[in-house]
């Protein structure tokens, strides 16, 4: 079965099993990086907010032997756990000072989404892009966000300088910085499983990962007013900055560290095998000086 075929398949069972009361669509998402997806919706008559399934995980599936059924299945399964309980209030979306306060940014790379950033405000920030988007917490299973495009700034009469203001107050806020010592997540990752193969005079590179509380877009936090300098302070060290993702970055303290060119080795080595395209932030490593406080590459 090609994925076309795929795909025209899974529309009509699910909306078959789903009835005239739901519309069922599919649509090309552009998420981070360029990276294309077919996104199924699924939206009742009396509802605003739908689940998206991403198709293409699921062919891949199929492709490996999975069946057809079994799939169709989880999709059903995906739909009803994900599903809202209720609508999406969006009608602040169009006053400004009701939405203000729920600007964030988060940070992208720069040369892989030049497609997305002719449409958005943003700004340029070494090798990365910052990009805005509205926090909305108010669904059963989390939050969502809404990307700010250029018209929306232009309804709202305010500049990219002015948002960026926002988002640097309101980011923190609405999502604290996490960081934690790597040997920590080890401990967590391992805490059932036997670390006999751990010799009792190892002793690991110090080494940090910092992220948000939600774990999602963490690595905007190394933009979070004072904090590297706080974090620098503690350890009394400069470090370097690992894009491990969009999610996270680690630090490393530079008298710790492997030459600049390793470890953008290493980077590029990661992104190329271990990390989806999608969550890739950049093949680059970043310094931080606690004496100029200053991201440099």
């Amino acid at each position: 079965m090609t994925y076309q075929e795929f795909k025209n398949n899974i529309i009509h069972t699910v909306s078959a099993k789903l009835g005239p009361s739901y519309r069922v669509a599919l649509q090309d998402i552009i998420k981070n990086n360029d990276t294309h997806l077919d996104g199924l919706t699924i939206l009742s008559e009396n509802s605003n907010i739908s689940p998206t399934i991403y198709l293409n995980y699921y062919y891949d599936q199929y492709q490996n032997g999975k069946s057809l059924s079994c799939i169709q299945e989880d999709i059903m399964l995906s739909y009803q756990k994900n599903v809202p309980a209720k609508n999406i209030d969006i009608s602040f979306f169009t006053e400004f000072t009701k939405l203000k306060d729920r600007i964030i940014f988060k940070l992208i790379n720069y040369e892989r989404n030049k497609e997305l950033l002719s449409k958005v405000p943003h700004i340029r920030y070494l090798d990365l892009a910052i990009v805005f988007n509205c926090f909305v917490e108010s669904l059963t299973n989390g939050y969502a966000t809404i990307l700010i495009h250029h018209h929306h700034l232009s309804y709202w009469n305010i500049s990219c300088e002015e948002l960026y203001s926002l988002a640097k107050r309101n980011t923190p806020k609405l999502l604290p910085y996490h960081l934690q010592n790597m040997s920590d997540v080890l401990d967590e990752l391992f805490a059932t499983e036997p670390v006999d193969w751990l010799c009792d005079d190892f002793s690991p590179i110090p080494m940090y990962v910092l992220t948000n509380t939600r774990k999602l877009h963490g690595s905007g936090c190394i933009l979070y007013e004072d904090l590297l300098a706080l974090i620098s302070q503690k350890i009394n060290n400069d470090f370097y900055i690992i894009p491990s993702s969009i999610h996270e970055v680690l630090l490393i303290p530079a008298e710790n560290a492997a030459s600049y060119d390793e470890l953008s080795s290493m980077v590029r080595e990661i992104n190329s095998t271990q990390v989806s395209r999608e969550e890739i932030l950049s093949d680059h490593v970043y310094f931080y000086s606690r004496h100029t406080h200053k991201i440099t590459m």
